[in-house]
């Protein structure tokens, strides 16, 4: 199981209460969907998943640039009248990278008549499932997920998506207005600046005057709108639609972007607090995301200048090993590993510890063995007893535990 939930998991999450219901959900699934029985999920992939609750499948595309070591941002696309499950369309917008693409098909055999507002709960947990089998296998942004469609999966979104305001950092309303006009208003509250991108072609009756309203309710709510109109564009798109459309740089501001700049403060408030471990991995992980961008070149500068730092200071502690009182050089490598707790850093210096504590152990098992040699047993037996309390977790402890009892039989002492 993918144990990379706490990056971008709950940060910017725009609701607190969902956050809680969604990790039930990830325990109760997962309990009874162990990740094994999850296809193979490799870069430039894309596979079909039934997902067992709610007996429905859908398909995921691994981008190309895809890596666990850090969260991707996932895009959710809903087909239109007659289609299936489907991700072409946005794994065409993102060539392929930078987001996970879900093509989604629905709960409930009424969506083609319009999917209601009063019959989404189907849907909803089948969304919810979706999500927990995704990170059961992949490194996902939650905090960074996007819902859109096109034609009627434009309307659902609008519908569907209104109902999990919360759990999403952007829509994308295609080829389609709002399925329910101006009646039943989303929640004020978190509509209030949630990103949604219109694109509709301008040729495109009666969907393009639809959308031209929905994107003005939209606004008159609050949220932030991008309308965008295709030129001599119908419902049915030409080949050179992609090249009329800037939904990729839409996707890339309000996702990838977005994820660095809100990364690249969580890492600086971790680094002022001395959470040096947690601050170098965020650090890493945002100077992947967008590398030609000034948020992550700072944060690639960061991570090297932390790397210098951690090499320093136990470069310095162990140097000075030998010069220093035991105790003194175990708080030293304690306080390394602390600070640096989540990075290989704290590896570093847990392993520095284990030397440490093995060194001192040796030398005196072998100030011991001296004592037993020339017969002053009763020397050797206190020199094992501080050995036996003090380093348990020595490497040669199962060893010394054992000549010491039968030292014991052999000279009849306690």
């Amino acid at each position: 199981m993918n144990t990379h939930f706490f990056l971008y998991f709950t940060n910017d999450s725009p609701c607190g209460a969902r956050t809680v219901c969604f990790s039930t959900l990830v325990l109760l699934l997962l309990c009874g969907t162990p990740a094994a029985d999850m296809p193979e999920m490799s870069p430039g992939t894309e596979v079909r998943i039934t997902a067992p609750q709610a007996e429905k499948t859908f398909l995921v595309y691994v981008p190309v640039d895809y890596t666990d070591k850090r969260p991707f941002p996932v895009l959710f696309y809903y087909h239109g009248m007659g289609g299936t499950a489907t991700t072409w369309m946005f794994k065409r917008i993102t060539k392929g990278r930078g987001f996970i693409v879900v093509g989604m098909n629905y709960a409930t055999d009424t969506y083609y008549k319009g999917l209601s507002p009063y019959e989404t709960a189907a849907d909803i947990r089948f969304f919810e499932e979706v999500l927990v089998l995704l990170s059961a296998r992949l490194h996902i942004a939650t905090a960074y997920i996007f819902m859109g469609g096109y034609s009627q999966g434009g309307y659902s979104t609008t519908v569907l998506g209104e109902q999990l305001l919360d759990q999403l950092a952007g829509r994308l309303i295609l080829g389609a207005g709002r399925r329910d006009m101006d009646m039943n208003p989303p929640s004020l509250e978190l509509i209030r600046e949630h990103p949604v991108f219109f694109g509709v072609g301008a040729l495109d009756d009666p969907h393009y005057p639809r959308a031209k309203r929905a994107a003005q309710y939209y606004r008159n709510w609050g949220a932030d709108v991008t309308f965008e109109a295709w030129p001599d564009e119908t419902h049915k798109l030409s080949p050179e639609w992609l090249k009329k459309t800037k939904m990729q740089e839409w996707l890339i501001a309000y996702g990838p972007a977005k994820q660095a700049e809100s990364g690249f403060a969580i890492a600086q408030a971790a680094e002022r607090d001395n959470r040096l471990g947690e601050a170098f991995t965020l650090y890493d992980q945002i100077s992947k995301i967008l590398p030609d961008t000034e948020v992550c070149r700072h944060a690639k500068k960061s991570a090297i200048r932390l790397v210098r730092i951690a090499k320093t200071q136990l470069d310095q502690i162990k140097k000075k090993a030998d010069e220093k009182p035991y105790a003194e050089s175990v708080k030293a490598l304690e306080t390394l590993r602390d600070t640096y707790t989540g990075s290989i850093f704290a590896e570093y210096a847990s392993q520095a510890l284990r030397e440490l504590l093995n060194a001192k152990a040796d030398a005196l098992e072998g100030r011991a063995r001296d004592a037993e040699a020339e017969k002053k047993y009763a020397r050797a037996l206190q020199l094992y007893k501080l050995y036996l309390t003090h380093f348990k977790e020595a490497e040669h402890y199962p060893k010394v535990q054992k000549h010491v009892n039968e030292l014991k039989k052999r000279t009849g002492m306690k």
